[in-house]
């Protein structure tokens, strides 16, 4: 898996989770539209609205929250947006995004009336994000023209020079920006602690450990191999069960001399490697399944760990976001175990 496609999957995995995505709307939204909104019935639109020819350009996730109050209860979409390189045409991206969903609303349900669309942007360029709007792309001989820009905000959180602690997100989510905010920094491994700190904090334990795996899973494809071994003894040190759930860490390291362990890694990573990335894929699709959709029955589970090609599992992890259904998911395993 690509770096770019790692910080894509990892986001879009922490943000399929109720708890991070209302935390993150509740933390960058202004007090006063999230006192209008009932985060309790959130829903994860999964590409509802949009045409088929864009289901495959957009990854991203699309989440609707209803108004409490009023005779019509609107729902209010959220788009939310990832990039970890600086894209200067990302409003250019959100306006298309946003022309081509309304459109697709209302061929849908046939009302005249369109829905708001609130962009959010979560970036971590290493760099930091440079803040554009339309109107800082277009060429105007001068300002009299501005009234002729569709111009509009999208809330950005900057995950290089944001500090999480400012914001009240759920600790799964602080632990990966605390890893954002740190990669770039000769201090990233008090960066990977400070991390693994807040998230021992998340209950109930089955939610912990999902999410640490997923962080170490992220950890293995981002970082040089020279810092596995500090990364192991920190994930041991500050989570009980470090040792288990560091995956393929775990079983390049056995708790052996940092001299002898390195060889030993050198001379065994062909062997395990292959295999540990194929398992790690298997769980993390299981794991998305389930904490989507509840439910995933042994069936499923035996047919994707069936499946040993890593680049198959990857497909499948980023189109399961756009099966509104288990149903709609088994239906797509089946077509690619059947090949």
């Amino acid at each position: 898996m690509s770096t770019t496609n790692i910080h894509d999957s990892t986001i879009k995995y922490f943000l399929s989770d109720r708890l991070n995505a209302i935390s993150l709307l509740k933390s960058m939204l202004p007090e006063e539209i999230v006192k209008q909104l009932n985060f309790n019935k959130i829903y994860y639109e999964k590409d509802s609205y949009l045409p088929k020819s864009l289901q495959g350009y957009y990854s991203d996730l699309v989440v609707s929250v209803p108004t409490k109050c009023g005779l019509y209860v609107a729902k209010v979409f959220f788009l939310l947006e990832h990039k970890s390189t600086f894209k200067k045409n990302t409003p250019l991206q959100f306006l298309r995004y946003i022309l081509e969903f309304w459109e697709q609303y209302q061929k849908n349900t046939g009302e005249t009336r369109l829905p708001v669309i609130i962009p959010i942007l979560i970036a971590h360029p290493e760099e930091g994000w440079k803040p554009t709007k339309v109107s800082d792309l277009v060429d105007l001989p001068s300002d009299d023209f501005t009234i002729f820009i569709p111009d509009f905000n999208f809330l950005l959180y900057d995950a290089v020079n944001d500090d999480p602690e400012d914001y009240d997100f759920d600790e799964t989510l602080k632990a990966l920006f605390t890893l954002w905010r740190y990669s770039g920094s000769p201090e990233f491994m008090q960066g990977v602690q400070k991390a693994f700190q807040l998230i021992k904090k998340v209950d109930p334990k089955a939610r912990l450990l999902d999410f640490v795996q997923m962080i170490l899973h992220y950890l293995e494809v981002t970082r040089d191999e020279k810092e596995y071994i500090d990364i192991k003894k920190i994930a041991e040190t500050e989570i009980d069960e470090g040792e288990e759930y560091m995956g393929t860490i775990a079983e390049m390291f056995r708790r052996e001399g940092r001299e002898e362990t390195e060889q030993r890694f050198l001379q065994e990573k062909p062997i395990w490697e292959k295999q540990v990335k194929v398992e790690n894929s298997q769980e993390m699709l299981v794991k998305s399944l389930k904490m989507r959709f509840d439910l995933v029955k042994p069936n499923i589970k035996e047919q994707i760990r069936s499946i040993q090609d890593v680049d198959t599992l990857n497909d499948l992890f980023e189109m399961s976001f756009k099966c509104s259904s288990i149903e709609a998911f088994t239906d797509l395993l089946e077509k690619v175990t059947e090949n």
